[in-house]
């Protein structure tokens, strides 16, 4: 169930900045239409980190609905406090979702002993869990053998990794058993010539049946055609990367006229200049076919 194209879903919010739940609801249609396997709500690119806990539960309620079982829901469900995660993780259990994605704890600094036990705790949930590695992110970064101890936890399904670093990801998937997932977009497809069996990616937002196009031909190890696809998205990827994500993704998606491109404080809009490089890196790629911008109603 875990593997192929995921994408790490925006949350769509309103100019006022509230939740807009019939955007996402749309959003996940398309993302059915388009062929995306699963979507993960809730992520780093869902702005997880500026929702309330009553917000992350209607996000999570109204993917559910959205999806009616036809395509599988993941929710993010990790913090920096173990018992507040379990909790989150037991409430996703019970909205319905298919699994939770769980980082690993940020801003406290854990030890490799202390991420272990973080995440034996949310076992105890018997819940489907997905670990989220993104040293970036966290401040931690966990080593191969840490990483082969928490995925011998009965819940763990998959494993999701958003570093660069090829030496280690080859020698984490000899270590797990589990389908090893690349949350890195830029290293997509090196990942899945490792053996990766899927991506969970934020790109997949602007993009979604190419980005399902590109998994596929890695899955059938034709990789000198993925990369032909992934030569036609290159800039527009990087373009897509350069400030804060989510705040280059969500601007593209309202430009496919998603969603508005509106991101919380922190975040900001993009800037004006890089909103134009992302309007003609879309456009070379074909994903747009005019520099008009649209808005959802």
């Amino acid at each position: 169930m875990f593997k192929g194209s995921i994408v790490a879903l925006v949350t769509p919010f309103t100019p006022a900045g509230n939740l807009d739940l019939a955007a996402l609801s749309n959003l996940i249609e398309w993302h059915i239409q388009e062929g995306t396997d699963a979507i993960v709500v809730c992520g780093s690119t869902g702005e997880a980190a500026t929702l309330s806990h009553e917000e992350q539960k209607a996000v999570i309620r109204a993917a559910v609905a959205a999806a009616e079982k036809r395509i599988p829901i993941i929710a993010g469900t990790g913090t920096n406090d173990t018992r507040e995660t379990v909790h989150r993780t037991q409430e996703a259990k019970n909205l319905g979702a298919d699994a939770c994605l769980v980082i690993v704890p940020y801003y406290n600094r854990p030890s490799q002993e202390g991420c272990i036990a973080h995440f034996r705790e949310i076992d105890k949930a018997g819940f489907a869990m997905i670990p989220y590695h993104n040293p970036a992110r966290t401040a931690v970064r966990l080593t191969p053998k840490t990483i082969a101890q928490i995925c011998s936890l009965s819940s763990v399904v998959a494993f999701k990794d958003s570093s660069p670093d090829i030496d280690a990801a080859i020698e984490i998937q000899g270590l797990i058993s589990q389908p090893y997932l690349s949350g890195e977009d830029p290293v997509n497809i090196p990942l899945m010539a490792t053996g990766a069996v899927g991506v969970i990616s934020p790109t997949a937002n602007v993009f979604p049946k190419a980005m399902k196009q590109m998994v596929d031909l890695c899955a059938a190890g034709k990789f000198s055609e993925a990369m032909e696809l992934y030569r036609r998205y290159y800039a527009l990827t990087k373009t897509l990367y350069l400030e804060t994500n989510p705040q280059c993704i969500k601007y593209a998606v309202h430009l496919l006229g998603k969603c508005h491109p509106t991101v919380r404080l922190p975040l900001l809009e993009p800037q004006e200049s890089t909103q134009r490089l992302i309007r003609e890196a879309m456009l070379q790629a074909g994903v747009i076919e005019s520099e008009k911008a649209f808005v959802s109603v």
